[in-house]
């Protein structure tokens, strides 16, 4: 029993043609060992082996070898060729093509059944322009993108193996050397596309790279570096493109929500706390919302979650869904991330879903103070979801309006900015800005009166004794959106996502982890005069923290005490500025602990400067605990965080692709050493083996996945312009009546038959395309033009139905072009033609004969149906061939379609 495995693509098969087309005979002979002949047009260019019994080989020792030497190698050397595996074979015509200058494909095969196992019988292997395109993709009406360029040339070039059981090997049978194309010069060998491939040493680094956040031109331009040359890298840019894109899309094949989903859930296995949950669309049964947040993000908020920016920021995922990020600020003043949510609009709906995800997620504990961007419908959702935090809007943001909406006015917005940032009370805000709109005359101004309605919202005036740490903005978010861009492509995916974003946590994570490292093994350099006060700070604050308060302990000298007044155990100090009288603070100390009028501890959690001076005065050399926010000390963190790994949070393929990259690396460099020792190679190899069954053991467990259940989200339209949409290709207009394109139904003449078929153009189609696709037509329809020519028997004469022609001729009288226009039906059967004029067919334009000139196709090369060289001329020969005809021209053809047209 055997078969054929015919793996060609569209474009190898070489259709209508006798000459130069392997048609081989599959059947199987009597004798295992007959060879596999083929039926060649050119069979002086192919040697085949002997097919006696004798071993024509024995005297050869034709056996493969890795030291041949591929440019002095003569044909008869490769016809006595013999290879142990078909792989081997196919590996020697590889190397062989690319040494000589042109790529390889596999051709046919023939496989047969022995002793119960296939075996491949025979082998063949071409030339990658062996064969020609289909001529069904030339000439179809519907295409609707542009033809590819073509490589095919029905190159005859080959190399064929056959199985010789005798010797259990595969001797060569056919080579042919000879090509009828240009060979491809060596520097331009590296881009066929049978010479590139990424290697799996590559392909682990190059992983790993944009694991890292290495964008795709930057990884090319790497291995270029590392290999020597664009030659030697083996592949180009697109194709690292395509590697990274089918590398992504087998990750998703079950849907891009779906892997996410299945994400979530391994992820869940190793992070007990981790906490996910989406929302489905009822009416498609597709994802709208997904928030999440894993264990350390939830542990960072129940630390640090007393004041909550929250933002909605990052668009560039293929969905337009925006990211809603909740961040915030750790005890090293870093921004910390404590969720993420995807959503499908910006509505207060959607908003009001998030925070109860959220709250959910955090086991009720509301913030204190959240800040966000002002958006109208977010401010809603917090009213409702967060009643009891106090609401900040992102100082940048109202800045940048505030530029946008008063322009030419500097002043303004110099004070503007004061008005913001400067620790007035609020009666000190009111007569500031009543001063600030009159002097740059901005009282009428809608945005100004706006603003300052709001003024609850962003003033630090009415804010100063609320806590925002050091958030005044949402620039975390922004921050966290810029580092993502750096790791996520534009129009990626859900489950693409989702990975690069714990890459940003990651990094986030591993920032608080070299702080920590600081904080706790390092101490600061003294150098103010309260050593004692601010050792202590040293001990307790953070280090970046402790930059602010010792700041504050310095501004201490420059304080004067104004006044100085007791009240029982309560002493109040007024204080104020060296040589500025107008400044004035007053600070209450009751023997334990200190209060500022300057509200700075209450604000942003530090002491201020007059209790610094406060605490001079009065000999304390301590900081009063009641003093030390616990948010801002090197213990802040919860303490079973210290019990959890440190790289608890690194996951085990990214710690597996690591690890690979390496080792291929290591490996690469042995390799190229070993490669130049002689008389080690089997040892080596002992080596390596041993290596693998040491440590190559597969118990690695195997993760199911879920059921498909929520499908990929719809595409949402992005706020602002929207983009322009490229012109698509005007579809041809057609008669209503007969569906030709030279005219339509109000210029269509009466009485004519409506067709069915499409119109061929015979300057665009070969001629010997035209009548095969006639008597394709024909037979395919013989059936319904029997019955309709019996029906219409007594009324006129039939109508031979076939493919309809259009033919446009031109003539060039004194300097004029002249255009007729005609149709006819053409029935082509056996050696016969038939012309039959449509009844009440008129010309469009008065036949004028002698105006008549040979139509002229312009060739195309190669032509399609005619070996390389063929002209236009040996189309018509063709024609007439195909027709009966003897030696007429297309010129003879018209003439006699222009008699029959005109007798009718």
């Amino acid at each position: 029993m055997e078969h054929t495995d015919e793996s060609v693509d569209v474009e190898s098969r070489d259709l209508h043609s006798t000459k130069g087309t392997d048609t081989y005979d599959l059947e199987s002979n009597a004798d295992e060992d007959d060879s596999y002949s083929g039926s060649s047009g050119d069979e002086s260019s192919e040697t085949e082996s002997s097919e006696t019994g004798e071993d024509a080989s024995d005297n050869i020792g034709a056996a493969v070898h890795s030291e041949v030497n591929f440019d002095s190698i003569t044909s008869d050397e490769i016809r006595a060729m013999e290879f142990a595996t078909v792989s081997e074979a196919y590996e020697f015509y590889y190397r062989y093509g690319k040494c000589k200058g042109f790529a390889i494909r596999k051709a046919s095969s023939r496989i047969k059944e022995l002793d119960g196992n296939k075996v491949t019988q025979m082998k063949q292997f071409v030339c990658n322009r062996h064969g020609l395109r289909e001529k069904k993709h030339l000439t179809r009406l519907d295409r609707k993108v542009e033809h590819r360029r073509l490589s095919r040339t029905n190159c005859e070039a080959r190399f064929r193996v056959q199985y010789r059981k005798q010797k259990d090997r595969y001797v060569v049978t056919a080579f042919v050397e000879c090509h009828n194309h240009e060979l491809t010069p060596a520097r331009f060998v590296h881009l066929h596309p049978v010479y590139r491939k990424i290697s799996e040493a590559d392909k682990a680094q190059i992983d790993g790279l944009q694991t890292r956040g290495i964008r795709t031109c930057h990884i090319m331009g790497y291995m270029i570096a590392q290999k020597g040359g664009y030659a030697s890298v083996g592949f180009t840019k697109k194709d690292l493109y395509n590697y990274f894109d089918k590398k992504m899309r087998e990750c998703i094949k079950d849907g891009d929500v779906v892997a996410s989903l299945n994400y979530l859930n391994v992820k869940s296995s190793t992070d007990p706390m981790l906490y996910a949950e989406y929302a489905v669309d009822n009416s498609n049964g597709r994802m709208r919302s997904l928030f999440w947040a894993d264990g350390s993000s939830r542990s960072d908020y129940f630390c640090f979650g007393d004041v909550l920016a929250f933002d909605t920021t990052y668009r560039k995922n293929k969905y337009n869904y925006p990211l809603v990020v909740f961040s915030g600020c750790n005890h090293h003043s870093q921004t910390v991330i404590f969720g993420a949510a995807l959503v499908a609009d910006e509505t207060t709906e959607t908003y009001k879903w998030v925070l109860n995800c959220f709250l959910e997620c955090m086991e009720g504990k509301q913030p204190k103070a959240v800040v966000t961007d002002g958006d109208g419908a977010m401010r809603e959702a917090i009213k409702q979801i967060f009643p009891d935090a106090t609401h900040r809007l992102c100082a940048w943001h109202l800045n940048k309006n505030a530029v946008e909406n008063v322009k030419d006015n500097p002043e303004f917005l110099d004070g503007f900015q004061k008005a913001m940032y400067s620790n007035f009370t609020k009666d000190e805000f009111e007569e500031y800005w009543s001063e600030l709109i009159k002097e740059t005359e901005v009282e009428q101004h809608p945005w100004v009166v706006k603003t300052y309605e709001n003024r609850s919202l962003w003033a630090t005036g009415y804010l100063r004794d609320q806590f925002f740490g050091r958030i005044r903005t949402t620039s975390q978010c922004e921050a966290v959106n810029a580092i993502i861009k750096t790791y996520v492509r534009t129009k990626g995916c859900i489950f693409e996502f989702m990975h690069n974003f714990d890459q940003v946590l990651r990094d986030y994570r591993n920032n608080e982890l070299e702080a920590d490292f600081k904080s706790k093994f390092t101490v600061p350099v003294l150098t103010t005069q309260l050593r004692v006060i601010e050792s202590d700070a040293a001990n307790t604050y953070t280090a970046e923290i402790f930059k602010e308060v010792k700041e504050q302990i310095l501004k201490a000298g420059a304080l004067i005490v104004k006044h100085k007044s007791d009240h029982g155990d309560t002493k109040i100090y007024t204080l104020t500025k060296f040589c500025n009288d107008t400044y004035e603070r007053k600070v209450v100390f009751d023997g334990t602990t200190l209060q500022c009028s300057c509200k700075l501890f209450d604000s942003r959690g530090v002491p201020c400067s007059h209790i610094f001076y406060v605490m001079k005065d009065e000999h304390v050399d301590h900081i009063p605990r009641p003093l030390v926010l616990s948010r801002w000390t090197k213990d802040a963190k919860i303490e079973y965080l210290n019990n959890m790994e440190c790289n608890g949070d690194v996951e085990s393929n990214v710690v597996e692709e690591a690890r690979f990259g390496a080792y291929c690396s290591a490996f690469t460099s042995f390799c190229k050493e070993a490669a130049k020792k002689n008389g080690v190679y089997g040892q080596i190899l002992d080596d390596i083996m041993k290596l693998q069954k040491k440590y190559c053991i597969n118990d690695d467990p195997i993760i199911g996945t879920q059921n498909p259940a929520v499908g990929d989200p719809v595409a949402v339209k992005s706020k602002g312009a929207p983009k322009k949409k490229k012109k698509e290709p005007k579809s041809v207009r057609r008669c209503g009546k007969c569906n030709a394109t030279t005219h339509n139904a109000r210029t269509c003449s009466e009485g004519t038959q409506k067709a069915t078929e499409p119109i061929v153009d015979l300057q665009s189609v070969s001629i010997s395309d035209a009548i095969s696709q006639m008597d394709e037509k024909k037979k395919r329809k013989a059936t319904c033009n029997v019955d309709r020519s019996v029906q219409k028997k007594g009324s006129r004469p039939p109508i031979h139905r076939g493919a309809k022609a259009t033919v446009t001729t031109q003539a060039d009288t004194n300097g004029c072009y002249n255009q007729m226009h005609f149709q006819a039906q053409m029935d082509v059967t056996g050696t016969s033609r038939h012309l039959n004029a449509m009844c009440g067919v008129q010309p469009v334009m008065p036949m004028v004969p002698h105006m008549f000139q040979p139509m002229h196709l312009q060739p195309v090369y190669p032509m399609y149906g005619m070996s390389v060289g063929q002209t236009a001329s040996s189309c018509y020969g063709m024609l007439q061939q195909s027709v009966g005809q003897s030696s007429r021209s297309c010129y003879s053809l018209l003439q006699q379609v222009e008699k029959a047209a005109t007798d009718v």
